[in-house]
């Protein structure tokens, strides 16, 4: 929920940020407007440089993750563009940016020959911005913020790519890209803290706590490292009718992750000093080599084959460390837990593909697609680290109270993936077309492994056992996959001033998990339960024009769908499908554009969305003596998004701009904080701006913009509120 109100939030904030600012001009939005495309004219090559500045009061770094600009503002080239013809058969194209404050640079140089082909060399690098915030505790007003608050991640990209293109023969392709992602970043996941309502004494809650769980709502970040390289080569032949395109590709990898979180933090406990953790620290090194065969064949008029083979070999080693601060009440000390330190393992993976799809036209009204996909692999691996633990009896934090243990682990996966596809389209109707689409994802999964085991432990007075894996740690499973989906759709253009779209979607999928019942005293013995999901969906789109000048485009999309679990008598399941999860959603969006001269522009757009998650709140019945756990509460994710754009032609040298936007959404409910996570969200975020456009020549074009933004965010208690003006100016100048 948090990445689609994320997306929401930046969707209804881009007007505010760098270029966005830069709003298409109502001339291009006109049909009938061709004095104003003689007034601005578009200019083949040219320089347009730029300035943005904000005056933000409240929670900078908020601003920045949610409008992809810094408080600081920006100044740069916003864009590039030359193209020159050095010769008849050869031109020479360079396209680039370079925005500072906002760390946003592109450069790419093109140089092509009629003939003979191209070389494109190019690099980019741009900054996505994150608050480092955790979770809000509205039963004490308590916030939590990691330091630093203000979090970035930057990626970067390297590409160089020659075409070789004769005017007959076989083409050819060859490029490198080199890509790293560093800096970091905020997590979905939160880390421990005290409740500050808790009675604590020597490090355990003691008394009434309100809630009686711990609270997870400290700021939890990722530290990225990551670099990825691939060096790709393809080739493309036509003979006779079938065209054949050959790729192959070595990719490698080699990343360097962590995550850091505060464990209790702001805590007034002595036994329990705040500390920094690092966690999870992950290194992934990875070669893949990868070749893919294409071919498409016309057989006839009426007939096409289309086929493609893959196979991919993948070998990789894993590394890293998990060490976890932890409290001992009887040594009233905290010491560092080797929760998995010195991580090693390795894995391979070979997969294979082949796909065919024949199309039939048997006549101009109907098209019809029979395909078929057919995927096995086979995923093999091996590893281990070392942990440690104090025992519990221990009086001091010494090594002698230490214990330390090897732990291994294995697994075997061989999977096996069927694919059918049939498309069919009918368009014997004048204006009228139909369609229909149907795939079913069959997926078999044989799945063998053994759950980390210490096969070597050594207390700290020296005495060292070895063991063996035992048959509760040991697991035999097939992971069997059924995904089927189907669509039924129409198309009627009844005229030029109506057009309907209709759809109707099912989506049925189920996961079976059967363990292997001839080996007695294994862990999954009898282990056998199903989840699965399907959901049920309706589009509906209508587009009417009344006058030429004013359409209307209403969008309405529900959807309902249920989860459900069912589990094996062996193991106190009902055997019986029970229903775990319940969702619903609704999308109603309405868009009006009205030109009622060429001199003036209005649209106005609105999107409501309702969506509810219901779980199977407050229980789940799977037999007479065994239930599952309270769940998380019900889940509510329902907001509304407007804007408005107002476009004013004073004469044929100015334009005048008015926008506004603004999203909401009031699912945030506090009152659940007593007894869990207050999930859902509630807050108003809005925007107004003014812009002028000046043509100062036939070269020379300039925009000034002036913006007011303003978040209210409920549901972090206002602690990452902001609000302030926003100026941006350019000149596009042509070269």
């Amino acid at each position: 929920m948090n990445t689609l109100l994320r997306h929401v939030r930046r969707s209804a904030s881009l007007i505010c940020a760098g270029a966005a600012l830069t709003i298409p001009g109502i001339r291009a939005a006109a049909d009938d407007a061709p004095a104003q495309a003689d007034a601005f004219p578009t200019f083949d090559s040219y320089i347009k440089v730029t300035g943005q500045d904000a005056s933000v009061t409240g929670d900078k770094s908020s601003f920045a993750s949610h409008n992809g600009t810094p408080a600081t503002g920006a100044v740069g080239i916003e864009d590039l563009f030359y193209s020159k013809d050095l010769n008849d058969t050869t031109t020479a194209t360079v396209n680039g940016h370079a925005l500072e404050g906002t760390d946003d640079y592109l450069g790419t140089f093109d140089l092509s020959k009629d003939g003979i082909g191209s070389l494109e060399v190019g690099y980019k690098r741009f900054r996505t911005f994150y608050d480092g915030v955790g979770g809000f505790f509205p039963l004490a007003d308590q916030f939590q913020a990691f330091d630093p608050e203000s979090l970035h991640v930057d990626r970067s990209s390297f590409w160089a790519t020659l075409k070789l293109a004769k005017d007959t023969g076989p083409s050819f392709t060859f490029t490198f890209r080199d890509e790293i992602r560093t800096g970091m970043k905020d997590s979905s996941e939160w880390a421990p803290e005290i409740n500050p309502d808790a009675v604590i004494k020597a490090g355990v809650i003691t008394g009434t706590a309100v809630p009686a769980n711990t609270p997870y709502i400290a700021p939890n970040v990722l530290l990225l490292d990551e670099h990825h390289d691939i060096v790709q080569g393809a080739m493309t032949d036509k003979v006779g009718a079938t065209t054949e395109i050959l790729t192959a590709s070595i990719n490698t990898v080699n990343n360097n992750d962590s995550r850091d979180y505060v464990r209790y933090p702001n805590s007034t406990v002595i036994a329990d000093p705040t500390v920094t953790v690092q966690d999870d620290q992950e290194l992934t090194r990875s070669t893949s080599f990868q070749v893919i065969n294409q071919t498409e064949t016309k057989a006839s008029s009426k007939v096409g084959i289309d086929t493609g083979l893959t196979y991919l070999h993948l070998t990789s080693a894993d590394g890293g460390s998990w060490i976890t601060p932890s409290y001992s009440s009887t040594a009233n000390a905290i010491y560092a837990t080797n929760t998995a330190t010195g991580i090693y393992g390795g894995s391979k993976f070979d997969d294979y593909v082949g796909n065919v799809s024949l199309k039939l036209t048997p006549t101009q009204d109907w098209l019809a697609e029979l395909a078929f996909r057919d995927e096995a692999n086979v995923t093999s691996s091996a590893g281990g680290f070392t942990t440690t633990s104090l025992s519990a009896t221990a009086k001091t934090v010494t090594a002698a109270n230490i214990t330390t243990s090897d732990d291994v682990t294995y697994s075997h996966y061989v999977d096996h993936v069927a694919t059918p596809e049939f498309n069919l389209q009918y368009l014997g109707f004048d204006r009228l077309s139909f369609y229909f689409t149907y795939d079913d994802r069959l997926d078999r999964d044989h799945q063998h492994w053994i759950n980390p085991f210490a096969d070597i432990t050594i207390p700290g007075t020296g005495a060292t056992t070895m063991a063996a894996a035992s048959l509760a740690n040991t697991f035999f499973q097939d992971a069997n996959e059924t995904d089927q989906d189907v669509k039924v759709g129409a198309n009627w253009n009844a005229s030029n001033q109506f057009t309907f779209r209709a759809e109707v979607f099912r989506k049925d999928h189920q996961n079976d998990f059967v363990g292997s019942n001839d080996i007695i005293g294994t862990a999954s013995y009898g282990a056998l339960y199903v989840n699965g999901y399907t959901f049920t969906g309706v589009k509906l789109s209508v587009i009417i024009k009344p006058l030429p000048e004013l359409t209307f485009s209403t969008r309405y999309q529900p959807q309902y769908g249920m989860m459900s679990v069912t589990g094996n008598t062996v193991t106190g399941g009902s055997n019986n499908e029970v229903t775990s999860g319940k969702a619903s959603g609704q999308l109603i969006s309405e868009t009006v554009d009205w030109a009622p001269t060429t001199r003036i522009y209005v649209q106005g757009n609105i999107n409501v969305v309702y969506n509810y998650i219901q779980t199977a709140y407050p229980v789940v019945v799977v037999s007479a003596t065994t239930n599952i756990p309270t769940p998380i509460q019900n889940a509510n994710n329902n907001y509304i998004t407007s804007s408005g754009l107002v476009g004013f032609v004073l004469d044929k040298l100015d334009d005048i701009q008015l926008q506004g936007i603004s999203t909401k959404a009031d699912n945030y409910n506090p009152q659940i904080a007593a007894g869990g996570q207050p999930y859902g969200a509630s807050f108003l975020e809005d925007s107004v701006t003014i812009g002028l456009k000046h043509k100062f020549s036939d070269k020379l074009i300039g925009d000034c913009k002036i913006g007011y933004l303003h978040l209210d965010d409920e549901t972090t208690g206002g602690f990452t509120n902001y609000r302030g003006p926003l100026a941006y100016i350019s000149l596009t100048y042509s070269l």
